[in-house]
């Protein structure tokens, strides 16, 4: 036989759990600030690198990658640019291609189907990586996030 203030116990934490899952849920996004590795624009010459990371604080989900973009020059369905958005362990979270934009030409992508990463995961980084001979690219993103914890 079970002990009633045990079930009691359970289910007022199972109700405090789920109140503070709801009061999460209510916070707005946050935005964190990049540390760029490579100055805008972009250059062909560094395509594969790293354009810069952000340091992740806390333990958090991402909610959407976002990014505002613009190739100088040659940009088409056969010379574009990929933008990748990757954890510290190297694997894809969200990406855009540049392939249906034209050239200079400022655009808007957003991607809210972010795969997830660990929630322990210290920090997220762009790399772009270039196909045949697009022109630089210019790279201004955000990535909204929810805190989960400390």
């Amino acid at each position: 036989m079970s002990d009633p203030n045990l079930l009691m116990q359970r289910q007022m934490q199972e109700m405090q759990d789920g109140h503070e899952r709801l009061r999460k849920a209510d916070i707005s996004p946050l935005y964190l600030p990049w540390t760029q590795r490579v100055v805008n624009p972009f250059p062909l010459a560094s395509s594969g690198a790293a354009w810069g990371d952000q340091g992740q604080p806390w333990a958090a989900n991402i909610l959407a990658f976002y990014c505002t973009l613009r190739v100088a020059t040659t940009n088409n369905a056969t010379n574009f640019w990929t933008i990748i958005l990757i954890d510290n362990a190297g694997s894809t979270l969200a990406s855009f291609s540049t392939s249906a934009i034209a050239a200079n030409t400022w655009t808007r992508f957003s991607d809210t189907s972010v795969t997830q990463t660990l929630t322990t995961n210290p920090v997220l980084s762009i790399v772009a990586t270039a196909t045949l001979s697009p022109g630089a690219i210019f790279i201004a993103p955000a990535v909204a996030l929810l805190r989960t914890g400390n």
